[in-house]
């Protein structure tokens, strides 16, 4: 199961990587417990900005694992500490990769 957290750009976003890699990630890590965590950060093509800031996947082994992250009384300070890195409403996927 993988859990895809998207940050769609847009003129005059704020996003700070380095926030999101050093400290957002690394809590989500210990909050969910994923397998693996992967980062893509958008970058320009041809002098057009990238269409996301930024997409996070979080792996999980399986749905009964995604399920007890979901459900952790932390998931809050996830939610809380957005603020502190980005004005950009994240959008959510959950999803499983295709053979």
């Amino acid at each position: 199961m993988i859990v895809s957290v998207v940050y769609p750009n847009h003129e005059g976003a704020r996003f700070d990587s380095a926030y999101y890699r050093d400290h957002h990630a690394q809590l989500a890590d210990e909050i969910w417990s994923p397998e693996r965590i992967e980062l893509i950060e958008g970058q320009p093509m041809g002098g057009v900005p990238s269409p996301f800031a930024l997409i996070a996947h979080f792996h999980f082994a399986s749905p009964e694992a995604l399920g007890e992250a979901m459900a952790t009384p932390r998931r809050g300070e996830l939610q809380a500490d957005v603020a502190k890195f980005t004005d950009i409403t994240p959008q959510v996927m959950i999803g499983t990769k295709l053979a």
